[in-house]
């Protein structure tokens, strides 16, 4: 798949923010309060993308060791600017790296963190399974993706919104209307909530569970990894 990504890189927040109407702030904090990292702890955060859930991350919980992972050089690039921005360039390790097949060894971290990023991989089982590879037993993950409302009504709102309105709304803040009518695309097609907690459970995830914000238009997954 070519760098989606690349064109957009330096207006991706901004758009991000008015897409999502400023919520996209609050689902990673969210996020955090979630995960419930513990000081001593290691983060990977895959598909880190321009590091705004790693910062939030960082921003809370300072004494956590975190590492940013993405394969686009671009959004990391604006990554790097904002952590030396923030004087926080020390306390997150930004990567580039394929989330596919990651380089670090097995059970390395306690934390493992995807925001808007699986929806993405060109295999999705693949990313899961490296996850789990590379969580240390009594481990976790937590997936933020975006999803479809399960409210019949609140569905019907949101996929004029998607099919209509974003991919021409992104395409003006950006200047990339592909990157975003492949946004809408993935969104309408990411399987439903049950199958990835099925896919999660399969793959040896426990417990499993997922939350539902802002209606539905995303969705926290996460899976633990058993002690041995």
């Amino acid at each position: 798949m070519p760098d989606l990504f690349a064109p957009i890189a330096a207006r991706y927040d901004f758009a991000n923010h008015i897409l999502s109407g400023y919520r996209d702030r609050a689902w990673r904090r969210w996020v955090v309060k979630r995960a419930a990292p513990k000081p001593d702890e290691c983060l990977l955060d895959l598909c880190t993308g321009t590091g705004d859930l790693a910062l939030e991350f960082a921003r809370l919980c300072p004494e956590l060791e975190i590492v940013g992972l993405d394969i686009s050089l671009p959004m990391l690039q604006v990554a790097r600017e904002k952590l030396i921005r923030l004087g926080l360039e020390n306390k997150i390790t930004l990567q580039q790296g394929d989330a596919l097949h990651l380089s670090f060894d097995d059970s390395s971290f306690d934390l493992v963190t995807v925001a808007f990023g699986v929806r993405n991989l060109p295999d999705r089982l693949q990313g899961l399974r490296e996850i789990y590879r590379v969580l240390k037993p009594n481990g976790r993950a937590f997936i933020l993706e975006f999803s479809l409302p399960q409210s019949l009504l609140l569905r019907s709102l949101y996929l004029v919104y998607l099919r209509y309105f974003l991919p021409n709304i992104g395409g003006i803040l950006t200047g990339s209307r592909a990157s975003y009518a492949y946004l809408r695309d993935s969104i309408d097609a990411f399987p439903a909530r049950a199958q990835i907690l099925c896919e999660l459970h399969e793959l040896g995830f426990r417990p499993v569970g997922y939350e539902d914000l802002t209606g539905g238009i995303a969705t926290l997954y996460w899976g633990g990894k058993a002690s041995c």
